[in-house]
């Protein structure tokens, strides 16, 4: 059978062939650190006796020129042929898609922007005049720019003005204090909403852009091999507001969320931070400004802005991009989310008319554009922007839960990657991912098919704020914010300690009880504080109708709460104990029971008996007193009248 030199090439080409997949795989599985090497070991040596026991039986057949035996190698190699192939093809998509969200490049991009009626029309007309720039704390930007004023001969030719802030550095271009200045190039979006600059992008114009390239980097000295299984962590949640698919460092961050997660008691917190915060930006020599307008000095600069903010420890962050909400729910295939309040909302592409999104209010399956479009609404809100965050949780727990219960196939799930690849970024490290990716799956399989989201405890919270406008040195008028209550900062930050086992909880077993309304959760953070404004500020004419409710609840979402109409005060207990529910650890006590004890001053009208004329005659009137207790008083013919009365 095997005469023809040509044939027993064929064949051991055959017998050959598995081994590169095989290879290929084991490279692969060894890239994963964070799982366990054991693990890893076992399936490398799977995949090489796989090849051995392959190889052995095709010497047989080629020794032994077994016409079967031959028939059977070519189908079992082949199999293992286009299997390991196959598998390579997931390792290699797995592998690049993580590691794209942990090894992206951040681009801050800045413009050389000037009025849009003036005369410059490109840089080397600027020789000679007035160029304002910001003081950064970002060296790779900070030399960037350099070069390109030195490139372009401005640095001796041009006056270079320095400012701490880049609101009162676009207030002086419009005044005239200086001919050009460079900002970040998401100035239109970051600034119309100012009043006196809502068309900044038709009155100013771009003469050219600086991008500078900044390589991931570990926020946190030593925190890349830290486990994310074993003990607390924080993470500052950030989504990025932009019309493009991707991540601009520079873009706006207009969404700012805090997770607290303990892994081990699987708790969560979730705290939400106006977008308009009047708080210290670091990076801007702690000038005051909105806390979105931090994201102009790149992604380290928000979160060190909001560790301040809080007094708290924040080593790791996930940006991701709002456009990429949408790809993101439309691949795993729509969300489910119980909708507060019908809202009307731009699409994705910032167009309104007939692309104007409508979601309606109740429990609804909402696609990509909805979602993004709940996520995104604030305007038409009682809580405005409060009310924003709130939905933008929503999401985030209706994303989170179809993940983990609808994602069945490999193919899905190749493509979920792919989305989070492209619009993710993150500084957990690929070691941290596939570390805590196997302890998940692991939990999962515990929970025999039951939904995960039911055994994990959420807390959801929304930092409260009151709004109003402070003075600015650069404006004739005041600009907007809004103030956050300080004890709603304090309150949320307990929370997210103790969830942290930084603090321990403290309780307080006292409760309110109403049969006729509706429970509505665990209060941890109050809407109204009685705090006043910040010195300089001046109140905002509109109000919310959470100001007319001192103690308006924020919801805690629990799925398994049954204990509808208590409200428990106050808001803090074990975080870390699912079994502790909206206060269903309570005994109530039985003195709810002695509201009922002012029926018993109705017997007093058993002295009426008197005025009875028989009743003397009868000598056992002088027990009448006690005849609630006695049963023989029915045998009194005028004591019946005596018991309608007591009744």
């Amino acid at each position: 059978m095997f005469n023809n030199k040509g044939l027993k090439w064929i064949y051991r080409i055959i017998m050959i062939l598995p081994i590169i997949p095989i290879i290929w795989n084991i490279i692969y599985i060894n890239q994963y650190s964070g799982f366990d090497s054991l693990l890893r070991l076992n399936l490398s040596l799977i995949f090489i006796f796989l090849y051995l026991a392959i190889l052995m039986f095709g010497l047989y057949v080629v020794k032994e020129e077994n016409k079967v035996g031959t028939i059977i190698l070519t189908i079992v190699a082949l199999i293992g042929l286009f299997t390991g192939t196959y598998f390579g093809y997931v390792n290699t998509r797995v592998y690049h898609s993580l590691n794209n969200m942990t090894m992206q490049d951040s681009i801050i991009s800045y413009s050389l922007v000037t009025m849009a009626d003036s005369p410059f029309t490109e840089v080397k007309d600027l020789e000679g005049y007035t160029i304002g720039t910001l003081n950064l704390t970002k060296q790779e930007v900070i030399d960037n720019i350099d070069q390109f004023l030195e490139e372009n001969e401005l640095t001796d030719e041009a006056e270079v003005e320095k400012y701490d802030s880049p609101i009162s550095m676009i207030h002086d271009l419009y005044d005239g204090k200086v001919d050009a200045i460079i900002v970040g190039d998401n100035y239109g979006s970051l600034f119309s909403e100012q009043l006196g600059f809502e068309d900044i992008k038709n009155e100013t114009k771009i003469l050219a852009n600086i991008e500078t390239v900044i390589q991931q980097e570990e926020l946190k000295p030593g925190m890349a091999n830290t486990s994310l299984i074993d003990d607390p962590f924080s993470i500052l949640l950030i989504g990025v507001d932009s019309t493009e698919q991707g991540l601009e460092a520079a873009s706006l961050a207009d969404s700012l969320i805090i997770a607290t997660v303990n892994p081990q008691n699987l708790s969560v917190t979730m705290t939400s931070i106006p977008r308009d915060s009047y708080v210290e930006i670091p990076c801007f020599n702690n000038t005051k400004d909105k806390i979105t307008h931090s994201n102009n000095g790149g992604t380290t600069c928000v979160i060190e802005s909001v560790e301040k903010m809080f007094d708290l420890n924040i080593p790791y962050y996930v940006k991701i991009n709002f456009k990429g909400v949408v790809e993101l729910v439309d691949t795993i295939g729509g969300i489910y989310v119980d909708v507060p309040v019908t809202i009307e909302e731009q699409d994705s592409n910032r167009q309104f008319g007939e692309h104007l999104i409508t979601v309606e209010e109740g429990y609804q399956h909402l696609n990509g554009e909805q979602a993004l479009a709940l996520s995104r609404h604030r305007k038409t809100l009682a809580k405005g922007d409060l009310g924003r965050a709130e939905h933008q949780q929503l999401v985030i727990e209706g994303i989170v839960n179809q993940m983990l219960t609808e994602m069945n196939t490999v193919g899905e799930f190749l493509d979920l990657l792919d989305v989070l690849g492209n619009n993710i970024e993150t500084n957990i490290s690929l070691n941290q991912m596939t570390s805590s990716l196997q302890y998940l799956l692991g939990l999962v399989s515990t929970f025999n098919g039951q939904n995960p989201l039911d055994y994990i405890h959420i807390k959801s919270m929304v930092v409260s704020a009151q709004y109003g406008y402070m003075d600015n040195p650069y404006y004739s008028f005041k600009l907007s914010y809004a103030f956050p209550y300080k004890g709603a900062i304090a309150d949320a930050r307990e929370q997210m300690l103790i969830n942290l086992e930084q603090e321990s909880p403290q309780f307080n077993y006292s409760f309110t009880f109403n049969g006729f309304e509706e429970y509505e959760g665990t209060q941890w953070v109050q809407t109204y504080y009685n705090e006043p404004l910040p010195g300089g500020a001046t109140e905002n004419n509109v109000t919310t109708d959470d100001e007319e409710e001192v103690k308006a609840p924020i919801k805690e979402e629990n799925n398994s709460s049954m204990n509808n109409n208590v409200t428990v005060t106050p808001p803090t207990h074990n975080s870390g104990n699912s079994n502790l529910n909206n206060g269903s650890n309570i005994t109530q006590p039985e003195t709810p029971m002695v509201p009922e004890t002012p029926t018993v001053p109705e017997t007093p009208m058993v002295p009426e008996t008197p005025t009875v004329p028989e009743t003397p005659t009868v000598p056992e009137t002088p027990t009448v007193p006690e005849t609630p207790t006695v049963p023989e008083t029915p045998t009194v013919p005028e004591t019946p009248s005596t018991g309608e009365g007591t009744n």
